[in-house]
């Protein structure tokens, strides 16, 4: 059940912070192919280097100006939760194994090194910060849970991660839904919103998160 830990105004002001800050994140990523003025790079793959860039710079912008709360409050700390850190360490090699596996079922691909640059680096990095970092952090503040599995924070980040990916606008603008993208990403995002929670950190969904992406075009390419 979502339900806030508090009706106070400091919370509400929480809750726009997070609404703000999604809201922004994801103009910041679309701005390249809303006007090629915002390009900065020619990407020989079509690649979105600069929407990753701008959405990066959107999260750095948030924490320093909104600074309600510390970086570990986010999420955003190397430090491990000791107990958890060898099953989460098992957690991501499971995921990496089932997403290789998916990938053999793929179509093949031609052999891309910046392909295989950008998704070991730029999705994990910027979407862990924001929304196993930022979003999830501000939710866990405001909102009531019972237990891990129905935790609303986590559950509410995992699917907005899944509209990101499944939700897309035409040249006509006009709104196109494909279900397997939103299914397969919602579902990684509340396996790594777990994850983040137990440990402490977003350093393992951020590896976990980078690995997959980076390995199942490896085996695509093969």
């Amino acid at each position: 059940m979502l339900t806030l830990k508090n009706k106070k105004l400091e919370t509400l002001k929480v809750l726009s912070a997070f609404v703000i800050f999604f809201l922004v994140n994801q103009i910041s990523v679309n701005l390249p192919s809303i006007s090629s003025e915002f390009r900065i790079f020619n990407s020989s793959s079509n690649w979105n280097w600069d929407g990753k860039i701008y959405t990066i710079i959107c999260s750095i912008l948030f924490l320093l100006f909104y600074k309600k709360y510390q970086l570990k409050d986010y999420f955003l700390t190397f430090k491990q939760e000791n107990k958890f850190f060898k099953k989460g360490v098992i957690i991501i090699i499971s995921l990496l194994i089932f997403k290789i596996t998916l990938m053999f079922f793929a179509p093949n691909k031609l052999l891309n090194w910046e392909t295989l640059f950008y998704q070991f680096s730029m999705p994990g990095l910027d979407e862990e910060i924001a929304y196993r970092g930022i979003m999830l952090g501000l939710l866990t503040k405001i909102l009531k849970y019972k237990n891990l599995i129905l935790n609303s924070s986590v559950w509410i980040t995992a699917i907005l991660f899944g509209f990101a990916h499944g939700l897309s606008l035409s040249k006509e603008f006009s709104i196109i839904f494909n279900i397997y993208p939103f299914l397969i990403t919602m579902f990684y995002g509340l396996i790594w919103g777990w994850i983040t929670i137990k440990s402490g950190s977003v350093l393992l969904a951020l590896i976990s998160h980078n690995l997959g992406n980076g390995m199942g075009n490896i085996i695509r390419m093969r």
